[in-house]
């Protein structure tokens, strides 16, 4: 029984691997043998070899374009590279070569998402840790006070920091950002910053206040200065959101920056990762293709 058996596989093996071959010698060999296979082809298997086709001229593109000088590739049309590569295939060979490549080209696109989210996530990781160094120049109260500017009261904005840093700065630049809180759509925006002697350090633990005239667009937002209570802490009547933060700091040592960017980096990571959820569910097989005419 056993050898019976295994004469019947050998036989559906043979069975599978004869049949017609295509000729790859020129267009018209190509031609003609392609219309003897298809003869003994069903319509579904039809499918599958134009599906083949198409995905091995692909691969042609893929490769002439990756290896311009290589001679196999260099001066031959994508016809003729395909044709060379299924040269005495038979249509189970054909989609076998094809899938492969299918599988192949799949496993490759893991491989560098993979690399990639890996790389993003590192650099996440060193550019976080370097702002949170950063952050340690702490903002501690944000308010807005009535000074005279250029022989009229106005409304300042005071920023008071505290340098948890544990070392003497030279000096920093804060950004601020003022947005409305009713829709949250940013007024103004600006970089100031301010610099100390080397003998007028500013010392750890120490605060620093920077007060500067409130930017001109968030004036101009609210009419209620006039009659407002000072120092304004709650800045919500006024329908504004102040946001600062220091974007550099000097120390005696070195000069911190901070980096932006990771709210992109997390939605380049997040977008990697669903496309690897994809890649991953895929099989790498024909019947994934849909054939358009």
């Amino acid at each position: 029984m056993k050898l019976k058996i295994m004469l019947l596989a050998f036989a559906v093996m043979l069975f599978a691997s004869c049949g017609p071959t295509i000729s790859g010698k020129d267009e018209q060999s190509f031609k003609a043998s392609k219309a003897i296979m298809e003869a003994k082809l069903s319509v579904t298997e039809k499918d599958d070899l134009e599906k083949a086709l198409r995905v091995l001229t692909a691969k042609a593109m893929k490769e002439k374009w990756e290896k311009p000088d290589d001679v196999n590739f260099k001066g031959k049309s994508f016809d003729a590279i395909v044709m060379n590569m299924i040269d005495g295939k038979t249509f189970s060979g054909i989609v076998d070569y094809a899938e492969d490549f299918l599988k192949a080209d799949r496993d490759k696109s893991i491989k560098e998402k993979t690399t990639e989210i890996d790389s993003l996530t590192t650099e996440k990781i060193k550019i976080a840790k370097q702002n949170k160094v950063l952050d340690n120049f702490k903002l501690t109260k944000v308010s807005i006070s009535e000074q005279e500017w250029f022989g009229e009261k106005t409304p300042f904005l005071d920023l008071t920091f505290v340098n948890n840093m544990g070392t003497e700065i030279l000096g920093y630049n804060v950004q601020i950002n003022i947005y409305s809180k009713a829709t949250g759509k940013i007024i103004a925006s600006q970089e100031q910053g301010t610099s100390f002697k080397v003998d007028q350090a500013l010392k750890p633990n120490a605060e620093d206040v920077w007060s500067q005239p409130l930017l001109f667009e968030a004036k101009e937002h609210s009419k209620l200065w006039a009659t407002a209570q000072y120092p304004i802490t709650d800045f919500s009547k006024f329908d504004l959101k102040i946001e600062a933060f220091p974007k550099t700091v000097e120390t005696k040592k070195e000069k911190l920056v901070r980096v932006g960017g990771l709210e992109n980096i997390d939605k380049k990571i997040k977008y990697l990762k669903t496309e690897l959820e994809q890649l991953k569910e895929t099989k790498g097989t024909l019947d994934e293709l849909e054939l358009t005419k």
